[in-house]
């Protein structure tokens, strides 16, 4: 009988996990707009696994995001501080979750304020003013100082204003507040006995269950990895230790988000090559002591490795966008790469640019990618929609009209659920905001604390919308059952016959399918109005200007190709230019649905109705004479001619690229279209009034001729207009 109950608890169990585990993926699900896996297949089926995330930059999104492609019951590690709250700590024990108690959680302050009183002869010895160590601190606790910059455990109290540390505290920004006058504010944590959390651990892996766990021990927003924990390491070592036959695999799973903390961004979850644990560590962590601490941070390193083959990390967001911007310029095969391989390709970008960042030609290109890159925020516009400019005025016209039509009908499809969910988005936003306010007050790691974000707005959301749409209905039911004279339809009246019940349910289902219509065809509506702008400023200046910044980035990707396609094979022996999605790898995507589909329906006649329109306005007003590469030989250069030197690639002979001085002072001086009119008299020989009025010299045109790079400071001065 006993077998039975355990069995029936344990059956149970599963079904409040798989329902939760469910509704969450769902709600995820909605939030982004898409999620793609790479190698979940080298996931093993059976046995213990140990889902070893990095980077933690969405708080509670990324373990969700993991039990939508594991395909496999995951049971993470969770703080137990987290578990504590009401209502992330219901979710968490339905989802199985193991509790974590973590000594910053439990940390208090502690009466008055601590220094060093003689650094060099006693730097273990920690003096107060109105302290009382005896009555609020114990041996073993650990002592924290302002901001995590120094802790320290407790060796021995010896009075009320005096109490000895295990070791010195080296850091510098410790060094100052313990010497600064006054002294500092201090807090004490209790020790943490994990053993019931290991135990928990070991209990799962022998039943040859799944654990998850983040190594970095918080979630962050920094473009690169925090330095890994070793419980990860302590854990895998001592489950194997205890049970030789265990056969655990330690699966490194990398998450990549595009904007992790927008509504209805895109994610990619990258699995990497299952890890063994080595049976020589095991046997030096049953040694205990030296030998035990040496066996985790070797295999903490090799984890590290792992994570570092499915993660993007750069030392700062400027080299990230530097990366981004060359991986999309970069142009390997004519096949378009889905997202999961682009992600990877930013990997191996990363990869090259820190081997090879400081040659000459590698420092030459990304000081063009600058340039380009300050035109584009000149223009507004994004590079993927510099392309589009390359039209003629009558094409982007005939264009400007189509889209405009089609931008009508999709907003009128999402606009009643965009009304309804209006008050949602402005709550989510405000609430969200302060909330990362608050965590980045309390954190020490956080940049912006753009984490957070997400996760408040996915909580915000499940409590405000079931809410307004309650709103919704029972004010739908009253205004059937009170209609006045003027709304009494023949739909009104046949609405009335129902029950209450009946017209309340249908309210709230009217809603749900409103707002999801509103959320997909809102997608592509927003997509439409993107791709106006670029349209807008050909008809504004004329294809002339436009195309100019098209050719100068066709130029910048076949120096960039030119490069990738050089060094690439130095670093990796199986690069081949021809199969570089194969090199990639596939990628499969998260989003099927009947309205999305619907959605892609629609747009794709939008892009069919486009390319019969270009047809027929290329058809009568003839197609171009030249291609811009013909044109670009055709007309009287812009620089000199460039000399052939060996690792030396040719520079941008463009106008836009780059600035001089001289260009800046005028820039400085005349309105954007005053500036591009000049541009264009300069590089076309059209002629315009300041290369007309220079006697003779064309100080205009000269002052574009110029191959000079410019300073930041010059830069500046493209966004400031007289």
């Amino acid at each position: 009988m006993a077998g039975a109950t355990d069995v029936d608890d344990t059956v149970e169990t599963f079904v409040v996990y798989d329902l939760f585990r469910a509704f969450w993926t769902r709600v995820v699900g909605l939030f982004f707009r898409e999620i793609a896996e790479r190698n979940a297949h080298l996931i093993p089926r059976t046995g213990p696994v140990m889902f070893v995330v990095a980077p933690h930059h969405n708080q509670f999104v990324d373990p969700v995001i993991l039990l939508m492609h594991a395909m496999r019951r995951v049971y993470f590690l969770t703080a137990a501080a987290s578990m504590r709250r009401k209502f992330i700590g219901f979710y968490g024990r339905c989802l199985r979750g193991i509790p974590v108690e973590r000594q910053q959680d439990l940390a208090r302050r502690c009466s008055g304020k601590i220094f060093l009183e003689d650094r060099f002869a006693e730097p273990t010895v920690i003096s107060g003013h109105d302290t009382r160590f005896t009555q609020e601190v114990q041996v073993g606790m650990k002592l924290m100082l302002p901001n995590s910059v120094g802790q320290a455990r407790v060796e021995a109290i010896e009075s009320d204003t005096r109490l000895r540390i295990s070791s010195e505290m080296r850091e510098l920004a410790a060094l100052e507040l313990l010497t600064q006058a006054g002294g500092t504010a201090y807090k004490v944590a209790p020790h943490v006995n994990q053993d019931d959390m290991y135990r928990a651990v070991y209990d799962r892996l022998n039943k040859g269950e799944c654990i998850g766990i983040f190594p970095e021990g918080g979630s962050h927003d920094r473009t690169e990895m925090l330095p890994l924990k070793a419980g990860a390491t302590i854990m895998a070592l001592g489950a194997t230790a205890a049970n030789p036959e265990l056969g655990l695999k330690i699966v490194p799973t990398g998450l990549n988000y595009f904007h992790p903390s927008k509504f209805r961004s895109r994610a990619v979850i990258d699995f990497g090559q299952p890890i063994d644990v080595p049976a020589e560590l095991v046997e030096k962590y049953r040694q205990g002591g030296d030998a035990k601490r040496q066996a985790c941070d070797d295999f903490l390193s090799i984890v590290a490795d792992g994570l570092k083959q499915v993660t993007l990390n750069t030392p700062d967001l400027e080299t990230l966008k530097l990366i981004q911007a060359g991986r999309r310029l970069y142009q390997p095969t004519q096949h378009s790469l889905t997202m999961a391989q682009q992600v990877e390709l930013t990997r191996r970008f990363i990869k090259g640019y820190t081997v090879y960042r400081d040659l000459p030609a590698v420092a030459e290109l990304r000081d063009r990618m600058a340039d380009y890159n300050m035109q584009l925020r000149y223009y507004g516009i994004r590079d993927h929609q510099v392309e589009t400019m390359r039209v003629g005025r009558a094409e982007a016209g005939a264009l400007f009209v189509w889209r405009v039509v089609w931008l009508l009908i999709m907003g009128l499809i999402a606009l009643p659920g965009t009304v309804i969910n209006a008050p949602v988005f402005v709550v989510t936003s405000v609430f969200s905001k302060r909330k990362a306010r608050a965590a980045l007050a309390a954190s020490t790691v956080k940049v912006r604390a753009l984490d957070v974000i997400a996760t408040w707005k996915i909580l915000i959301a499940l409590v405000l919308v079931p809410f307004l749409y309650t709103v919704y209905s029972v004010l739908a039911v009253v205004f059937v059952r009170r209609a006045p004279t003027w709304a009494q339809t023949d739909v009104i009246k046949q609405v009335s016959t129902m029950s209450t019940v009946a017209i309340y349910l249908w309210a709230w289902a009217l809603a749900s399918f409103m707002s999801y219509t509103a959320l997909v065809f809102g997608e592509q509506a927003v997509d439409i109005v993107k791709s106006i702008r670029p349209l807008f400023l050909t008809l504004v200046v004329g294809s002339e200007h436009t195309e100019l910044l098209a050719r100068q980035r066709q130029e910048l990707s076949d120096d960039i190709t030119e490069l990738v396609n050089e060094l690439g094979p130095r670093i990796y022996p199986e690069f081949s230019t021809t199969r570089i999605s194969e090199q990639l790898g596939d990628g499969l995507t998260t989003h099927s649905n009947l309205i999305n589909e619907s959605a892609d329906a629609f747009h794709r006649k939008m892009r069919m109705g486009e390319q019969a329109l270009r047809q027929r306005i290329n058809s009568t007003i003839g197609s171009r004479q030249t291609s811009p590469q013909s044109e670009s030989t055709e007309e009287t250069p812009l620089a000199g001619p460039s000399e052939d030197k060996p690792n030396q690639r040719r520079g941008s002979k463009y106008a836009f690229n780059p600035p001089t001085p001289r260009t800046m002072e005028t820039l400085n001086s005349i309105s954007p279209m005053e500036f591009l009119s000049t541009v264009t008299g300069a590089v076309l020989g059209t002629g315009s009034p300041s290369a007309e009025s220079s006697d003779g010299k064309h100080e205009a045109g000269s002052q574009f001729e110029q191959t000079r790079r410019s300073t930041p400071e010059q830069k500046k001065g493209l966004f400031y207009f007289t």
